[in-house]
């Protein structure tokens, strides 16, 4: 199978179908190319790649756990890739506008509560991520058991000026099902399914950059000025965006500054790198950093240099 780079060290590459797309490249499709957010263990992931060997299938989890399951279910397949990232920040960054056929989405968290409706279906940034990727006559396919939020992602993704609701339907025959959905049926819940068609262009505007961002210093930094930078933290005016630096490694040239960052609760972990020029410090991420530069990423960079300047 196809992988650029394993995402997390658990990843093993024997395999190959774990994916970490580089920044500001967006991923490879087919003719027919699918995507389903939030696969769980790959049950159903699984079974429909091996039902559609015409397709190409992408799958993004956010659990390492479930990438890894699902990785070990897909053993002897060529037509299914797999992303460990969080799809509802990483969706429009990963794929290019009308590049997908289709958009599998089954048994989401409801996440109910005012305090929770940005990580909703329904929330707007990623009902506009949804209709950018999606090809015009593409489709999303919502699967649900809890009908309050099957109701709501009716009511918002059916008013979308570029989605339109095609049906919805209760308990259909479906052509796979999975254990949970098996048991949830004989307990007597109700399987709530939408589809949403793609009727007209659009687009949403793309966060991450290249990947080749670094910031010179005119001035030689020792570990006192980078030990100085520990549990310092930083935010920009709305809160969304976040970051932290932790501990310090280093072999008295290089330094790497262990970083977390935080954009609107998509979190990455990563290293700056701190290195000695003849003219003063490079810095920039770790070549080892699996991390998008996301604004977050961008802000932290830059608040290292300017503190290592001062």
């Amino acid at each position: 199978m196809d992988f650029l780079r394993a995402a997390t060290t658990e990843a093993r590459p024997q395999y190959k179908v774990i994916l970490y797309p580089e920044n500001g490249v967006a991923l490879s499709v087919k003719s027919h190319t699918e995507l389903e957010i939030g696969f769980g263990n790959g049950e159903f992931t699984v079974q429909y790649a091996r039902l559609h060997p015409d397709i190409l299938l992408y799958g993004l989890e956010i659990s390492q756990a479930c990438v890894l399951r699902c990785a070990r279910r897909s053993e002897g397949l060529d037509n299914l890739r797999i992303i460990n990232t969080d799809a509802r920040y990483m969706l429009k960054e990963l794929f290019a506008d009308e590049t997908l056929t289709r958009i599998i989405m089954q048994f989401p968290c409801p996440w109910s509560g005012s305090s929770n409706a940005h990580r909703r279906v329904t929330a707007k940034d990623f009902a506009g991520s949804l209709a950018a990727v999606l090809k015009v006559g593409g489709e999303f396919y919502f699967v649900s058991d809890d009908e309050e939020y099957s109701q709501e992602v009716k009511s918002v993704l059916g008013s979308h000026e570029a989605l339109e609701l095609v049906s919805f339907e209760i308990n259909p025959s479906r052509e796979i099902t999975t254990k949970y959905e098996r048991k949830w049926l004989e307990q007597g819940k109700n399987i709530h399914v939408l589809r949403f068609k793609k009727v007209k262009a659009f687009t949403i505007a793309r966060q991450v950059m290249d990947r080749g961002m670094h910031m010179k210093i005119d001035r030689k930094v020792n570990s006192q000025n980078i030990e100085s930078l520990k549990n310092v933290t930083g935010r920009n005016r709305d809160n969304k965006t976040f970051w932290k630096f932790g501990r310090c490694f280093t072999d008295g040239k290089t330094f790497l500054l262990e970083t977390l960052t935080s954009d609107d609760e998509f979190e990455q972990k990563f290293y700056i790198n701190i290195s000695l020029r003849d003219e003063g410090s490079l810095i920039r991420l770790d070549r080892t950093a699996n991390a998008f530069l996301t604004p977050a990423v961008r802000a932290s960079l830059e608040d290292v240099s300017q503190r290592l300047s001062s």
